[in-house]
């Protein structure tokens, strides 16, 4: 098993994920369940359509003209399991809607409902614009970071702020542009903890370095726990794993 799915099994274990209603599937484990759903897909979607959606050149290799019909085949696994037509919903980032967009129109024709999605934002990279990459890993807290590493992140992180302290208290900074306040926002603070933040850095009376502290204590105490659940993951592994064929 690969080291970054490994990890990202413990991730979604750790989150508190029940292992009776969750089954995480590998691909290359799971083939022999995956590749007879790859076959119908991949008889339905022509060329010339996944080369308009995803723009393939006589470049490309053979394998990126076939991974679509592979990443469509789990939205049809849950209707095989329960043996029957079965709703499906996909959370996941806007990137990946031209994955679902084909497989939806090719699913009644066969037999199944067309996959629906939720679109998640992408989380903002820490340095300036663009969004958090393992590409990029100055930008991204990832969780397996260890606390000083975490705190160096974000002490260096790009701000909404003004240039100096001077000008911050008398221009105010911008918090719809600070990837420290989005993350505060959107996992630490409630609502009302938000708006104050916003109105105070806009008018000057909260600092980018007091934000910053906030965040890398928060970071800190949630990476606490989270590591915690994450190492007692290692030892459930196997009951989140898709057992081939369930429903033969």
């Amino acid at each position: 098993m690969e080291k970054f799915t490994y990890d990202n099994i413990l991730d979604v274990i750790a989150m508190g994920f029940d292992p009776k209603l969750t089954r995480i599937i590998i691909d290359t484990k799971n083939i022999q369940t995956l590749y007879p759903l790859y076959l119908e897909i991949a008889k339905r979607l022509t060329f010339s359509t996944a080369k308009a959606v995803f723009g393939y050149k006589p470049s490309s290799n053979i394998g990126m003209v076939g991974f679509p019909a592979i990443q469509a085949a789990p939205c049809f696994l849950p209707s095989l399991i329960e043996k029957r037509p079965t709703r499906v919903l996909i959370p996941a980032a806007i990137d990946q809607d031209p994955y679902w967009r084909i497989t939806r129109d090719i699913a009644e024709k066969m037999g199944y409902y067309k996959p629906a999605q939720v679109h998640s934002k992408f989380v903002p990279s820490l340095e300036l614009n663009g969004k958090m990459s393992s590409s990029r890993p100055t930008g991204a807290i990832f969780t397996t970071d260890d606390p000083e590493t975490i705190e160096n992140k974000i002490s260096s992180a790009y701000t909404g702020g003004q240039p100096s302290v001077g000008l911050q208290r008398m221009l105010g900074g911008d918090p719809d542009s600070c990837p420290v306040y989005w993350y505060l926002s959107h996992f630490f603070d409630d609502g009302k903890d938000s708006f104050e933040r916003s109105l105070k850095c806009r008018t000057g009376n909260l600092l980018c370095g007091e934000c910053k502290s906030d965040l890398t204590t928060q970071t800190k105490l949630f990476m606490s726990e989270f590591t915690r659940r994450r190492d007692q993951a290692k030892n459930q592994v196997d009951s989140f794993l898709y057992e081939e064929n369930p429903f033969d």
